[in-house]
């Protein structure tokens, strides 16, 4: 569970930072090209919102631009295999009953998305509500007009129209079965009443009460992030210039007219989800006015290969990795920290080869790998892929010693015996100490007999336990008192039992959490020793290297 849980918080956070980077670079790009058409504006703003949702779903797009870092991993348990190397846990203490940070951050971010779709469930009952109040329009000259207007428009539907007493603006509500309120009482003449519902059919030709469930989606699993919510305001703002935009384009309309509409129209809140000719906030109002005067907007094909661009590099999940080590050079040695674990002596087969010893296992395919042979080709040592170790034992005589080492393409062998010493010394301080850990996975074994065979004894005397239950109370019954004491001086010797037993299994339960405590510490001691170890290795083979004692095959 704190894996998934950690893998949820890690994909959180990167997709919060590239959507964070994408709002610098959509923003940066809309102030560097003020007079971008407001629509283009409109879709950069709903990319981000689209990038903050993909990259929480979908598998980021790995880049290894980040510097590489030779790391093997080292197999650490006593094993006998098959093909691959069979690993066996080692007992450690259990830790789930007490909750993560992880969970604690998950929790709170949970709740959080609650609390806005609290809000937005709250919101959407009041639209509800105001569709309820309102009334049909009975103007059949306005809904006549209405429904030229959206053929105009290419809408199939005219949306149905209302009139409410409770809104001072035209506004258009519901995506599924869209209505457009009107104000009940309205001083508009029929020029500015023609230019305002002109906004709200501008708003259903472009789908926007479909498009803007992605800024909303993304605004409750990002409520954290201020910059997303920059982006949805952005957003909304470059949405009703986009229509403003459409309005002044219609017929010649005049700008100052619509402009002077707009401030007649003031503020006034946005329904939600809906839309309303009138602006949110006086900033967003003034924003408004000022994209208005953009009269001369940037060519439509440099806004569309502008979004393309946008799409393409900034909306797939990305995420920036360590080079692959077959990329690095392997004309030499690269001096690299190397991160190790445990190892131990291991029995790999495949088909008629069998080595004995220790694997290590660094990746499928590093850019380094050693095999070590020694005593007859019984034991081996190996850093790198299991095809190394097979390709190895193919190359090397059988009975002889030596080391097999792959840099890049090229392939070596030192038989010098001085190297193959220092080697050796180099790596047994780690055997030593898989022997040890081996030994403590005996002995875990060993009490896991042990409480195998308490088990099965309590389970049996469980049952007779319970046998002897049911013969008493059919005994007591019956009258047959002196049978029924016997069986109850039984079960009274049975629970005696039991509870010897159950105090025989705690003992061994704590034994076996001090095994599991020791073999973390040593396998934190074999981490360290196996680091000293590649390190002393590595200099042996650039001293091998050039000196050339390693024999390339």
């Amino acid at each position: 569970m704190d894996t998934l849980l950690a893998s949820w918080l890690e994909r959180l956070l990167a997709t919060g930072v590239q959507t964070a980077l994408l709002v610098a670079v959509v923003w940066s790009l809309c102030r560097l090209l003020p007079r971008l058409p407001a629509a283009s504006q409109c879709w950069l703003w709903w990319l981000v919102a689209l990038q903050a949702l993909l990259g929480l779903f979908l598998s980021p797009l790995e880049l290894p631009w980040l510097p590489s870092a030779a790391a093997p991993s080292v197999l650490a348990v006593p094993a006998v295999a098959t093909g691959d190397v069979a690993a066996l846990p080692v007992a450690t203490p259990t830790t789930w009953l007490a909750p993560s940070w992880q969970t604690i951050v998950v929790a709170l971010w949970l709740a959080g998305v609650l609390v806005m779709a609290a809000a937005t469930w709250r919101d959407w009952r009041r639209s509800r509500a105001l569709l309820q109040a309102s009334v049909p329009c009975r103007d059949v000259a306005l809904v006549q007009a209405l429904m030229l207007a959206a053929e105009a428009h290419g809408l199939r539907d005219a949306p149905e129209l209302r009139v409410s007493e409770r809104i001072g603006s035209p506004q258009l509500v519901g995506a599924w079965r869209p209505v457009l309120l009107l104000p009940a009482g309205t001083a508009l003449d029929a020029n500015e009443l023609d230019m305002a519902l002109t906004h709200e059919l501008a708003h259903l030709r472009r789908g926007d009460l479909w498009w803007g469930w992605v800024p909303t989606v993304a605004r409750h699993l990002f409520f954290f992030h201020p910059l997303l919510h920059l982006a949805v305001r952005e957003y909304g703002i470059a949405r009703e210039a986009a229509c403003d935009a459409a309005v002044v384009g219609d017929a010649g309309r005049a700008r100052h007219d619509y402009g002077r509409l707009l401030l007649r129209l003031g503020t006034a809140p946005s329904p939600q989800p809906g839309l309303a000719s009138a602006s949110p906030t006086f900033h967003s109002l003034k924003r408004r006015l000022t994209m208005l005067q953009n009269a001369s907007p940037v060519p439509r094909a440099g806004a569309i290969a502008l979004l393309s661009l946008v799409a393409l590099v900034g909306v797939m999940p990305l995420r920036l990795v360590a080079a692959s080590a077959d990329a690095l050079p392997t004309a030499a040695l690269a001096t690299t920290a190397t991160a190790t674990t445990t190892a131990t002596t291991t029995t790999v087969t495949d088909a008629d080869e069998v080595v004995h010893g220790q694997l290590h296992l660094s990746g499928d395919n590093p850019a380094r790998a050693y095999v070590r042979f020694r005593n007859g080709n019984e034991t081996a040592i190996v850093n790198g892929a299991i095809g190394d170790l097979r390709e190895a034992r193919r190359t090397v005589a059988n009975g002889d010693e030596g080391l097999w080492l792959r840099q890049g393409d090229a392939r070596y062998l030192i038989s010098d015996p001085a190297l193959l010493r220092r080697f050796d010394a180099l790596y047994e301080p780690v055997e030593q100490l898989g022997r040890q850990q081996r030994e403590l996975g005996d002995r875990q074994g060993r009490l896991g007999e042990q409480q195998g065979r308490l088990g099965q004894e309590q389970g049996e005397l469980g049952m007779r336990q319970a046998e002897l239950s049911l013969e008493t109370a059919r005994r007591a019954r019956e009258g047959a008192g002196r049978r029924a004491d016997a069986k109850r001086e039984e079960r009274a010797e049975i629970s005696a039992r039991q509870q010897e037993l159950g105090a025989r299994q705690r003992e061994l339960g704590q034994r076996q959490a001090e095994l599991g405590r020791q073999q973390s510490e040593l396998g934190a001691r074999q981490a360290e020793a196996s680091r000293r170890a590649e390190e002393g290795v590595r200099r042996l083979l650039e001293n091998a290297l050039a000196s050339g004692a390693a024999k390339r095959l």
